[in-house]
């Protein structure tokens, strides 16, 4: 009897140490799954943030170009550069109309904008500031 008695608490320290592995192999599990989801959104965070500077520095250039515009009726474009940013101002004229399209890049990250305007003796009248895309 004695015997039979062992053996039942052998199988009780079994199930209990299985149960045991099971639950901490599932918070091991979620555990793992909340770290890939907050490397996920760093990841995202990250890209909203050099989006978000490509387009701050396609508006820097456009700005550039208006003011070099107004100093320069003839003035055609250029490329600028500060740091890893990189743009080139390109300026179409139609009479006193001008284009501007800007294409901004920063790594891996682009901006295209375009401005439409009427130049008045070293005055801008802009009628247009959009984001555009090939």
């Amino acid at each position: 009897m004695n015997f039979k008695f062992q053996i039942s608490n052998s199988t009780k320290g079994i199930a209990a140490l299985l149960t045991i592995v099971i639950i901490g192999a599932a918070a091991l599990l979620m555990a793992f799954s909340a770290s890939i989801l907050g490397l996920g959104d760093l990841d995202m965070g990250y890209v909203a943030q050099k989006g978000k500077q490509a387009s701050a520095f396609a508006d820097a250039c456009l700005e550039e170009g208006l003011h070099r515009l107004r100093l320069d009726e003839n003035y055609s474009g250029n490329a600028l550069s500060l740091g890893e940013n990189s743009c080139i101002i390109s300026i179409t004229a139609q009479g006193q109309d001008r284009i501007i399209v800007v294409e901004s890049q920063l790594g891996d990250f682009y901006e295209k904008k375009q401005a439409e305007l009427t130049l008045n003796n070293n005055s801008i009248s802009l009628s247009s500031w959009e984001v555009i895309s090939d």
